[in-house]
């Protein structure tokens, strides 16, 4: 794990600052764990992926979403393909969807609920990304469409609504059909906006029947602007956090 990546990730709990350390595990095989730099809590390590999340940490409805999602991994992107190709195209939408980011050189941009990643390709290369999500099995086939691509890629498993990242850290933040799925909404998009940077854009699209929730921006952001995709029955809301 690199030195930049640990520097921006916390404690979903404290807020803490996590400290990389490698100690013996079963078998006398070293493993990588983050440790909580307050509470000297542990999370474990996964084929690079931090476990920012327990079962018992996960809210509400989030248990049956999680499992839903474990199940379905392997396929979700053919899956999704397949829909695409009976609405006129998955690339098209995509594109309509994402084109709005403005991700520049350099940047830092987070998808929230980022799954398998299925997003990621159809952004600018010269960025770094990071992705959250509460299912592994998501993560990992993620994991493998970032290799494929060549994706300046980093994973975390964690809460929407406990992101595990430090304030204001990332130039853009966004999350594209999970919103109506988070157990606590409210929190959800405050996180967003808490680890968004001053000025960075925050984009959520979403089926348009969930309803928008125009009335969970925070008051310390830009005028929100909304779009709609028809084909797709979602909505685009698009908002900057405030200098």
């Amino acid at each position: 794990m690199d030195r930049d990546f640990l520097s921006i990730i916390c404690s979903p709990e404290t807020g803490e600052g996590l400290e990389l350390i490698r100690e013996e595990g079963p078998g006398g095989r070293v493993r990588e764990v983050l440790t909580d730099t307050g509470t000297g809590k542990k999370f474990p390590v996964r084929r690079g992926i931090p476990l920012l999340l327990k079962d018992d940490e996960i809210p509400g409805e989030g248990k049956k979403t999680r499992a839903f999602y474990n199940v379905i991994a392997p396929f979700y992107n053919v899956l999704h393909e397949l829909l695409g190709s009976q609405k006129g195209g998955e690339k098209k939408l995509r594109e309509k969807i994402l084109s709005p980011l403005e991700i520049g050189e350099g940047d830092r941009v987070l998808e929230v609920s980022v799954g398998t990643g299925s997003n990621l390709p159809y952004l600018p290369r010269n960025a770094e990304y990071y992705g959250v999500d509460i299912s592994l099995p998501m993560l990992r086939q993620c994991a493998g469409l970032i290799k494929k691509h060549g994706i300046a890629g980093k994973l975390v498993l964690g809460a929407a609504e406990y992101l595990p990242f430090k304030d204001d850290v990332f130039d853009c933040v966004f999350n594209v059909c999970g919103f109506r799925l988070f157990n606590d909404k409210p929190r959800a998009m405050r996180e967003m906006v808490r680890v968004a940077k001053p000025g960075a854009k925050i984009l959520v699209a979403d089926q348009k029947k969930s309803g928008i929730p125009l009335d969970l921006v925070p008051h310390a952001t830009s005028p929100v602007k909304v779009s709609e995709i028809e084909e797709w029955e979602l909505y685009c809301m698009m908002f900057r956090k405030k200098y």
